[in-house]
């Protein structure tokens, strides 16, 4: 009996090694760091104040949104994740302004005009006996290297995971491409509008390379504008337009986008998941610089800067693999 309570005895360490053993690791597998990747689609689309008499619309488009992921569980059910990510923002922005105005660059033997306005006596005076009307729409694409941090929390064990945290987004590539058209309301409304009336541009923007009153497209283009025919180049660029006095580093957008993220994933198996996550810009994505009134200017003909709050905000559906 001795012999057997002994042999049992050393059974009972042994069992008692593995399993310290084995919940040991099995701690250890748990708070282990996971890598993993996704890719998906950003549906994203842009937020901002209107101005009055301006009616102004962004619609969603369809980006691009993948990178890498970093999962380090707290315990069983929460802990962190972190995500180095290449992702596409913006929308399709449309704006059209009654009594507006329209500031054109000397170009070939034509002077320098805002038209909408008459000079007198040193200031710049609208004209009221006529409605000129501007219309601009614009597909933006801006490219963000995003760093998400988020908390985790599984709903459903290992199954159905909420997502919360902040994203810190780094703007890396700026364009827009769209159309500019300005003129009398009443040509805008005709029912066979004659382009020779009013001015058309294509708009070709890189926010982040485009100087000061450069154009990418130099050839000619006319139109009969107050009586007037005027030249004007078919193609300008982002900052054409803008003043020579406020040339400076800066850009139409700001680098830095800090975004509030709330998310769902649904995990199929421990290495597959299908997720949605959206996101909302806590912070100003225009430079007020470029934040212009679209229909006044000020007496001496410069621009008039707006205080707006501009922002991203959107979904991103993608598929996440984790190793």
């Amino acid at each position: 009996m001795k012999n057997i309570s002994h042999w049992m005895g050393n059974w009972g360490w042994i069992w008692g090694a593995v399993l310290v053993f084995s919940t040991t690791s099995q701690a250890q597998d748990l708070f282990k760091p996971k890598f993993g990747l996704r890719a998906g689609a950003s549906f994203t689309s842009m937020f901002g104040p209107q101005e009055a008499n301006v009616q102004e619309e962004y619609k969603t488009t369809v980006r691009l949104a993948a990178g890498g992921t970093m999962r380090m569980a707290f315990h069983e059910r929460f802990g962190m994740a972190a995500e180095v990510l290449f992702v596409q923002k913006g929308a399709f922005y449309g704006a059209t302004s009654e009594n507006s105005f329209l500031k054109l660059r000397a170009y070939g033997n034509e002077q320098p005009i805002i038209y909408g306005y008459n000079r007198s006596n040193g200031e710049y005076l609208k004209r009221d006996n006529i409605n000129f009307r501007k219309r601009e729409s614009l597909n933006i694409v801006n490219a963000y290297v995003e760093v998400p941090i988020m908390m985790y929390y599984e709903l459903v064990d290992d199954r159905l995971q909420l997502d919360l945290g902040v994203a810190l987004g780094f703007l890396i590539d700026s364009k827009g491409l769209g159309t500019l058209k300005f003129g009398e309301a009443e040509v805008f409304d005709a029912s066979v509008p004659n382009p020779s009336d009013f001015i058309e541009m294509d708009l070709n923007y890189r926010m982040i390379q485009d100087e000061i009153g450069a154009a990418y497209n130099t050839d000619p283009r006319s139109a009969k504008i107050d009586g007037t025919t005027r030249s004007y180049p078919i193609g300008p660029s982002a900052y054409y337009f803008t003043d020579e006095a406020e040339k400076n580093d800066q850009h139409i957008f700001n680098t830095i986008d800090f975004s509030l993220q709330v998310g769902l994933s649904y995990y199929f198996t421990p290495g597959l998941r299908l997720g949605a996550r959206f996101g909302y810009s806590l912070l100003d994505i225009t430079n007020q610089r470029y934040d212009y009134s679209q229909r006044d200017v000020n007496a001496d003909g410069t621009y008039i800067q707006r205080d707006d709050h501009d922002g991203n905000l959107g979904v991103q559906i993608f598929v996440g693999l984790q190793f």
